[in-house]
C-alpha cells in the first residue's frame, strides 16, 4: 500500500488490490475514490470489487474514471463535491496517482488556492504538474 499525502485528510497514490483496504481502514481512511477506468489495465482490480470489500470494512467508495488528459470542468465539479459529502481522510487512486494529483489540484485552483502552493505540494508528493499551470490559473 503506497499512500502520498497530498493535504490534510487527502491522500493519493497507485492501483490498490482488495487486500490494501483493510490497511487503509487500519491507517482511519474513510473514503476511496476510483479515478482508473475499468480495463484500463490488465493488472488492475475492477471498481466493483474494491466497492464489495469497501462495503464490508465500512469505507465509503467512489467511481470517478478520468481518462488521462481529458479531465473535464464537470468531473473537477463532481469530484469537489465527493470531497464536501464524504468522510476523511479520504485516498485517491489512478493507476500511479497523478491523475489523483491532478483532480485535487483543480480542484484547490477552483476553490482559489494559489497556484504556487498547489504545484508546491503536488511537487512535494512527487508529482510535476506544472505544465497544469496555465489551467490552474484560470480557475
Amino acid at each position: 500500500m503506497s499512500m502520498i499525502k497530498l493535504a490534510d485528510n487527502f491522500y493519493v497514490g497507485p492501483q490498490i488490490e482488495i487486500d490494501d483496504l483493510e490497511d487503509f481502514q487500519t491507517a482511519g481512511i474513510k473514503t476511496v475514490i476510483c479515478f482508473r477506468p475499468d480495463g484500463e489495465g490488465q493488472d488492475q482490480t475492477k471498481f466493483a470489487h474494491v466497492a464489495e470489500e469497501a462495503k464490508e470494512l465500512k469505507v465509503n467508495a467512489h467511481y470517478l474514471p478520468i481518462i488521462l488528459g481529458q479531465i473535464s470542468d464537470e468531473q473537477v465539479v463532481e469530484f469537489g463535491n465527493i470531497l464536501q459529502d464524504s468522510p476523511v481522510p479520504i485516498f485517491a487512486y489512478c493507476r500511479s496517482g497523478a491523475r489523483a494529483t491532478m483532480l485535487w489540484a483543480l480542484n484547490r485552483a477552483q476553490a482559489g488556492k494559489p497556484v504556487d502552493e498547489i504545484l508546491g505540494a503536488a511537487k512535494i508528493a512527487g508529482y510535476d504538474l506544472t505544465a497544469m499551470a496555465p489551467r490552474l490559473s484560470q480557475k
